[in-house]
């Protein structure tokens, strides 16, 4: 006989305690080593040197060496604020990108005082679409930002002509791709710059930190002049007409620090088995949820490898529970000792900062209204009206026997369905 739903008075189908994702994994003693080791040695920065240099070569390898220039920075904004300022984004041009995504991938562009345009995305694997693309393009467009969402990746064969087409860069945001393949090539090698967020939820972590990589010289001295000055700038910046701004960068500081350089560098190390640990337990938990009705799984293309895999983000599909809303779920399956709860992005229309006629930026300059304040964006809004977000779980021994209990907790909310929609019709009065 199955207990009463929890939310009822029931006892909970998962017993085994939260948390049920703890990331990132504690510090290894060696890597608590290191840290202490540069608190005595260096706590400044001195140009291209010491760990710095360190992870940053490192992240060459880690890219197969298909990149020539990586350059760190204090955050995957600061990196992507750098990615568009180094490809010559100026006042008024419009970028292109998906409409529901993180805001960091496109807000950056509004500090150049340009525009974003949002495009609506692909249902399956919830990047750009790449059929809505030129739709969007206009004289005043400059760059397509490609963001591989959840560490899916987009459509690159089908978007790269289109950026050809038209003369635009191609900006690959690939702060949730870490590792990830599209087609056998690694994301982060097709644009014409790329940026990786190293921020702690990531699964290639530094705590706050970004890199940004490109094989062009001319966007390697532009990004480094934003946010480097000084030693690194003098050593490293080739063009004559940029060399000569080595002492005070463009007037920002944004390098990362030694301290978190070494976490990363730690975190590359022991990339390869999180990669593993991640493929191993999220495939389990998709073939599990398939014996759930109201669940959509995360798709997953043949042709791709999700890399480090961030973030967990199945559909629901209210009409075959009864019309249950998504909130209500979610408070069943909390109830229930599940770790759950909806995506908190939005479409990124309706942001203020995105919507907003007036630039709270620059009072004095006013933008032309912005084109996707009037554009429907009908998948994004399913999407975001749809997705629920569960732990990426990573550790077989551990997790295996949680995502059971997962599985047989969605099964419950299934069985009392009816009970639900007592309760839900009980709040309505």
């Amino acid at each position: 006989m199955i207990e009463q739903l929890a939310l009822l008075g029931g006892k909970p189908a998962v017993s085994i305690p939260r948390p049920h994702e703890i990331w990132p994994p504690p510090a290894s003693q060696v890597e608590l080593e290191d840290i202490a080791e540069q608190r005595n040695r260096d706590i400044s920065i001195k140009g291209k040197s010491g760990p710095i240099k360190d992870f940053e070569e490192a992240f060459k390898g880690f890219l197969e060496d298909k990149i020539k220039f990586t350059v760190s920075f204090n955050s995957g904004t600061s990196a992507l604020l750098a990615a568009y300022f180094a490809v010559g984004i100026d006042a008024g041009d419009e970028i292109i990108g998906p409409c529901l995504t993180f805001h960091a991938a496109l807000s950056p562009v509004y500090l150049l005082r340009a525009v974003p345009v949002l495009v609506d995305i692909d249902i399956n694997n919830r990047c750009i679409d790449p059929t809505k693309i030129e739709e969007r393009i206009t004289s005043k467009t400059k760059a397509i930002t490609v963001v591989h969402q959840w560490g899916h990746p987009a459509e690159m064969d089908a978007i790269m002509p289109i950026a050809q087409k038209y003369g635009l860069k191609v900006i690959e945001d690939c702060s949730h791709a870490h590792g990830s393949r599209y087609k056998g090539r690694l994301c982060g090698t097709f644009g014409d710059v790329a940026v990786f967020s190293l921020q702690a939820n990531k699964a290639l972590f530094a705590g706050e930190g970004g890199i940004l990589v490109t094989n062009s010289s001319m966007y390697h001295d532009r990004a480094t002049l934003l946010g480097h000055y000084r030693d690194r700038s003098k050593d490293e910046i080739v063009d004559p007409n940029l060399q000569k701004y080595w002492v005070t960068g463009f007037g920002l500081k944004l390098r990362m620090s030694p301290f978190n350089a070494i976490v990363a560098k730690h975190s590359l190390n022991h990339f390869p088995l999180v990669k593993l640990g991640r493929h191993t337990c999220l495939k389990y938990f998709i073939q599990r949820l398939k014996e759930v009705e109201f669940i959509e799984p995360p798709f997953i293309a043949d042709n791709v490898d999700m890399g480090g895999w961030y973030g967990f983000k199945p559909l629901y599909k209210q009409e075959r529970l009864g019309g249950i809303s998504r909130n209500l779920l979610i408070a069943a399956l909390k109830a229930e000792g599940m770790e759950v709860d909806a995506p908190s992005a939005p479409v990124l229309s309706t942001l203020p900062l995105y919507n907003d006629e007036y630039s709270p930026l620059f009072p004095l300059h006013r933008q032309s209204l912005s084109p996707q304040t009037q554009v429907n964006f009908p998948i994004g809004t399913q999407v975001e009206n749809e997705a629920l977000s569960l732990p990426t779980f990573y550790d077989w021994e551990v997790h295996k026997p949680i995502i059971d209990q997962y599985i047989d907790a969605f099964k419950k909310v299934a069985h009392f369905k009816d009970a639900l929609l007592e309760l839900a019709d009980s709040r309505t009065l």
